[in-house]
């Protein structure tokens, strides 16, 4: 393939990125004055090359000789470190990836979760991605990246009137939940006795464990109750429906916790292995309205999240991250992974349209094969890889040629190379 035809596959793929690109560069301070960078284009470039294309900065700086530009691995670092506030306000302009669809006045469901990410050498969580996904029309609607001290909270997101939203047990506590349904949406999220208290409608403490070890032989439960602002004082009607899973869920369940135990060091307590005998979701919708059995079968769609962060982190590589913790190389590698996701999203459905996954009706496929392709197409449009025979190749090489460094490359020993060119191939070896 001709690469002047690379070139136009890449010229579409920015079509992508928000018209905004090179104001928001200037108001972010990432791109002052044309030097060797000529444009905010340009300065996108490196970024794809970086993030899209995981090219180590040496690689990127070679790839740049190649394409024309004179750049040494370290102008691509200083180049970079001043991009992560640009491609943040990118993301959000990229967001929703496209429109959503109408709701004829009805709900839009929102499932909301975070995932940790770790860089090299750490032995903890470094960063955290926390998305909101609208499972119906298949499109992540929120992104966002934070440090460590950020945690899962339902206040993170824009949430309102018409919104059901869907969390796990991170999502399961009182004040953000009591100033989420203040705005007007609906939950439906799973609790720990542990960390959410819970009230009665008369105001009196409820022992959720105690109810539950009372009535250990039924498989399903339920309980109107209210959860408060311990500091506002503030307090909104919930249910909680409680379901008993069988033997071999809670056998699988209490491994799950065990290992859990094991990798924290920690001791399980007896109430700890009990609970994992139950899912435990609390709802603010009546049960005459969605019943227990519904809002328990609604809330196994939350995994449909889980999915979107897989493909994040497995087609795209989205948690690969090659920077420290602090760095701004890696706040810029994991927006730029943000934005490639959402490029291919936006691709993706573009070309296909949503229908044929929406999951209201009988659905033909998920993303994961068409997302796989698109990266890849991608991909190469950034890299380019048929312009590169042309390339001058010793210029490449003086780029990625090792810095002076006090240990030396290795080499054959001299002595081990003059016997190499000198001594003669017939072997003197007379066997006995």
């Amino acid at each position: 393939m001709p690469p002047e035809e690379f070139d136009s596959r890449y010229e579409q793929l920015k079509q992508e990125l928000p018209a905004e690109l090179a104001e928001l560069a200037r108001e972010h301070k990432a791109f002052l004055r044309a030097r060797e960078i000529k444009s905010p284009d340009q300065l996108i470039y490196l970024v794809f090359l970086y993030s899209l294309a995981d090219l180590s900065l040496r690689e990127e700086a070679g790839v740049c000789v190649g394409a024309g530009l004179d750049l040494t691995d370290e102008a691509v670092r200083q180049r970079l470190r001043a991009c992560p506030d640009w491609l943040e306000a990118l993301l959000g302009k990229m967001l929703p990836s496209v429109a959503l669809p109408e709701r004829d006045g009805g709900w839009r469901i929102v499932i909301c979760d975070g995932s940790q990410i770790s860089g090299p050498g750490s032995k903890g969580t470094d960063y955290r991605w926390h998305l909101a996904y609208n499972p119906v029309a298949q499109q992540v609607t929120e992104l966002h990246l934070a440090d460590v001290h950020t945690a899962e909270s339902l206040t993170l997101f824009r949430l309102g009137v018409g919104d059901l939203v869907l969390g796990d047990r991170g999502f399961g506590k009182a004040k953000p939940l009591v100033e989420t349904r203040k705005t007007g949406a609906h939950l439906a999220v799973r609790i720990s006795p542990q960390h959410l208290k819970l009230w009665t409608r008369q105001g009196e403490a409820f022992d959720l464990v105690a109810a539950l070890r009372a009535e250990r032989d039924q498989t399903r439960l339920s309980f109107a109750l209210e959860i408060r602002d311990s500091k506002s004082g503030e307090a909104i009607p919930v249910w909680v429906h409680a379901h008993h899973l069988n033997e071999r869920q809670i056998n699988r369940a209490r491994r799950r916790a065990k290992r859990k135990a094991s990798r924290n060091s920690s001791t399980m307590r007896e109430h700890t292995l009990f609970l994992t005998e139950w899912v435990l979701v609390l709802t603010t919708i009546p049960p005459e309205e969605l019943s227990a059995d519904v809002i328990l079968e609604l809330y196994l769609v939350r995994w449909q999240v889980e999915l979107v962060i897989k493909r994040y982190k497995s087609l795209l590589n989205g948690a690969d991250l090659r920077a420290k913790k602090g760095s701004p190389l890696a706040k810029v590698y994991l927006l730029g992974k943000l934005i490639f996701a959402v490029m291919v999203e936006r691709c993706a459905i573009r070309r296909l349209g949503i229908e044929w996954t929406q999951m209201t009706s009988s659905r033909k496929g998920t993303w994961w094969r068409v997302w796989k392709l698109i990266a890849v197409e991608m991909k190469e449009a950034v890299l380019n890889t048929a312009a590169w025979s042309a390339w001058d190749w010793k210029a490449i090489l003086r780029t990625l040629a090792e810095r002076k460094r006090k240990r030396k490359l290795q080499v054959i020993p001299p002595e081990i190379a003059r016997w190499l060119k000198t001594t003669p191939l017939v072997s003197s070896f007379q066997p006995r």
